[in-house]
């Protein structure tokens, strides 16, 4: 697992950097977090974003975003009730991938 650090949009400009996943990947979410997901593989992947939130004792389902090959996609932002661990005020948000290999992420924040 690892913890990615967001990256601070601003109107200056932002050279945005991504990282290899892992297996799975963490970050600090406030709520106004997205990520970044580029698939250089040579298939169609899917991104995960658990939500271990529960409405009357049931699971919300986790949110699954297909990224085509040689393909990236902007996912988010996610709201902290549903999507973090830790509570409405902040907390950690997991994602996982299908496929790690040339698979890289970002985490951006305004």
């Amino acid at each position: 697992m690892a913890s990615l650090t967001a990256q601070q949009i601003a109107s200056s400009g932002l050279s945005p950097v991504l990282s290899a996943v892992a297996a799975s990947d963490t970050f600090a979410n406030t709520g106004r977090e997205f990520i970044e997901v580029a698939n250089g593989s040579g298939g169609s992947i899917n991104v995960t974003i658990a939500t271990p939130k529960t409405v009357d004792g049931l699971d919300v389902d986790d949110r699954i975003v297909a990224v085509p090959a040689g393909e990236s996609r902007l996912i988010g932002p996610f709201p902290v009730g549903t999507y973090s661990t830790g509570g409405v005020s902040g907390g950690i948000a997991t994602v996982t991938c299908s496929v790690t290999t040339t698979v890289t992420i970002g985490v951006f924040t305004l």
